[in-house]
């Protein structure tokens, strides 16, 4: 079987996001089950100019995959957006969905233009839809008018680089994720505001790692509750590098207000750390189920307070972290392979 897999630009073997290490795993999955793959990589920025953005990312991968026309069984869309090219193909199509944007959600309109380009061409053309967790596919079905019948819910598991060992805890709380207003950085920092007001965080640290199109507005916050001192912003992390901050940290604050996914939740636990989450966010029940749920930012700084004060209770909760996300998405090779046995026998 030959399959093209549509992605974005391949990115640096040691820092890579969640939409690139997803394609990584998938192009290692699909050779796993025999097929051939071909990779047809692009990249969406107007940083150099649109002719360059029409010649060398939209003409020259639309000329790759009509090349391949003829003896290409599959092509699958790695990400919403991969699926603009699905009416340059004859071969069945397949696109995995990671998440369903909501109305005003995206800080650029020409992303969101492009997002819902791709969504209404991925209706027309996809023969089957890959939904990355049951959250994402009721939101697919909801919003987006996608029969059920053609989404399949395959969720994949985290890094297999992420694991703990005997890296000593600090007094750190962490937030990782881009900065943009659906990850809600603004309430990682009202908490950790909250628990310096507390004797037993007395010395704590606050580190954020990422970046994104608010930066500048959490830059402004940091200093609007005179927390400069408290708080670091880091990104650009090798895997690596990211594993040993998660393993020295005493919290992940997952104050996101909705994920499709959420594998920083389980990079954590797989950690050895703890992940406190608002129970009111739209967040996949099946991701977060070793996680623990808080009602608001108060809230949260008891339980992480709770949990400083209880070191049984905290090591239940770090075991239990590590055995569930250990453990997530093993079945993900097998839904994959029933997936493709519709479109080729013998994969």
């Amino acid at each position: 079987m030959k399959v093209q897999i549509v992605r974005s630009l391949r990115e640096d073997t040691n820092n890579k996001s969640g939409i690139g290490y997803y394609a990584d795993f998938l192009e290692a999955q699909l050779k796993e089950m025999g097929a051939e793959v071909e990779s047809v990589a692009f990249e969406i920025n107007l940083f150099h100019g649109f002719r360059n953005l029409l010649v060398n990312n939209v003409l020259v991968q639309i000329m790759e995959i009509m090349k391949g026309r003829k003896n290409t069984d599959v092509i699958h869309a790695t990400a919403e957006h991969c699926a603009l090219f699905f009416p340059f193909t004859r071969a069945k199509r397949i696109v995995t969905f990671h998440h369903v944007m909501k109305k005003g959600e995206s800080d650029t309109r020409s992303w969101e233009l492009i997002w819902r380009i791709s969504v209404i061409i991925s209706k027309f053309y996809a023969d089957e839809f890959i939904a990355i967790s049951p959250q994402t596919k009721e939101d697919m079905i909801k919003i987006l008018n996608i029969p059920a019948e053609k989404i399949t819910v395959a969720m994949h598991p985290p890094k297999s680089e992420m694991f703990g060992g005997d890296i000593p805890k600090e007094d750190i709380v962490i937030f990782v994720g881009t900065l943009m207003e659906r990850k809600n950085p603004r309430a990682a920092l009202l908490v950790f505001k909250e628990m310096l007001k507390r004797p037993e965080f007395d010395g704590f640290r606050l580190i954020i790692c990422g970046n994104g199109p608010i930066r500048n507005m959490v830059d402004e916050w940091i200093s609007e509750m005179d927390l400069s001192e408290s708080v670091e912003i880091i990104n650009n992390l090798s895997v690596e590098e990211l594993r040993r901050l998660y393993c020295r940290s005493r919290f992940l604050l997952n104050t996101s207000r909705f994920e499709g996914l959420g594998i920083t939740t389980l990079e954590a636990q797989m950690c050895g750390t703890p992940v406190l989450y608002f129970e009111d966010a739209e967040m996949p029940p099946e991701v977060m189920g070793a996680a623990v749920p808080c009602r608001d930012v108060t809230d949260m700084v008891d339980k992480a307070s709770e949990l400083l004060a209880d070191g049984e209770r905290m090591a239940e909760v770090i075991e239990y972290g590590i055995k569930y996300s250990t453990a997530f998405g093993k079945d993900y090779g097998e839904k994959l392979r029933k997936i493709y046995k519709k479109y080729k026998k013998g994969v």
